[in-house]
């Protein structure tokens, strides 16, 4: 493919992705920089945080912070994150982004680090937003007080975890992937009323394992990866295909009681339910309750 095309396509893949939109002008490697900022909460009892990375390595884990604590380095003088704070109403507010002026690696990513590490405080009720382009990326959301949180990938392999309960009520829990594969595990911990996830080229494996401690719903719809479900065998799910599916249906521990519905055995009798609408697309399609 020629180069203008394949930038056309990735950007027309991050404008969809809501992620930073490259542009063509050429990156400047200097010596790696170790940066480290923090953020705290400057009296403010709540907070919201967004994280927008173009290309690179993002950890992000919860700790014993104030707020926010970020450490970066680089080797590329465009990509310097930049870090703004405000609190309004009681908010505290912060934005960590990866600089705009630059292009994309197009295959050369040895050239070129960015990696981020950044620490969020536990008991701080947070909404949380991610933003990611290409790369890798590891999120370990357990112990969070979320009440939002959204996650867009882009050419981003992503693994998030959920390993330990989430104090607060999570509304939505938003997730738009796109060609790299997402694993999502303990989503049972996740304390979410609404799951929102619409899928890309990459394969996507929800893991719903966890301390259920209400019902709760998910709205799935598939790309043309493969998408598994896995559900916990004393939870009540009941999977129902909406459209018209294009590919088969792999299922253990699930019956069809009819036409594009799936329920697993402790549906209709356990205390607690978990109800999908699932729009199946041509990838492959996994269902295990075990």
């Amino acid at each position: 493919m020629k180069r203008w095309m394949l930038l056309l396509v990735m950007g027309l893949l991050a404008l969809a992705c809501n992620v930073p939109i490259p542009t063509s002008q050429p990156l400047t490697v200097i010596e790696p920089v170790d940066r480290s900022e923090s953020v705290g909460l400057e009296g403010a009892t709540r907070a919201e945080v967004s994280l927008r990375m173009l290309n690179g390595t993002l950890t992000l884990s919860p700790g014993d912070v104030e707020l926010v604590q970020a450490n970066f380095h680089y080797n590329v003088e465009e990509w310097e994150p930049e870090v703004k704070a405000e609190t309004d109403d009681e908010v505290r507010k912060v934005s960590i982004s990866q600089g705009m002026g630059s292009e994309l690696t197009l295959g050369e990513d040895e050239k070129y680090v960015n990696e981020w590490t950044v620490t969020l405080a536990r008991g701080v009720p947070m909404k949380l937003s991610v933003a990611l382009g290409s790369g890798k990326a590891t999120m370990a959301l357990g112990g969070l007080s979320l009440s939002s949180c959204t996650i867009t990938t882009g050419k981003s392999d992503t693994t998030i975890s959920f390993d330990e309960a989430n104090p607060e009520a999570l509304s939505t829990l938003r997730l738009t992937t796109g060609m790299g594969d997402v694993v999502i595990s303990g989503l049972g911990n996740a304390n979410f009323d609404r799951l929102v996830l619409i899928g890309g080229t990459g394969g996507v494996d929800l893991d719903f394992s966890g301390a259920w401690s209400r019902s709760a719903m998910a709205e799935v719809t598939a790309g043309t990866g493969g998408i598994t479900l896995r559900v916990p065998a004393s939870l009540g799910v009941r999977v129902t295909f909406t459209g018209t599916p294009v590919t088969s249906v792999n299922a253990v521990g699930f019956t069809e009681t009819e036409d594009n519905v799936y329920t697993n055995e402790a549906y209709g009798s356990a205390a607690l339910t978990l109800t999908i609408k699932l729009a199946a697309g041509v990838g492959k399609v996994m269902l295990i309750s075990q």
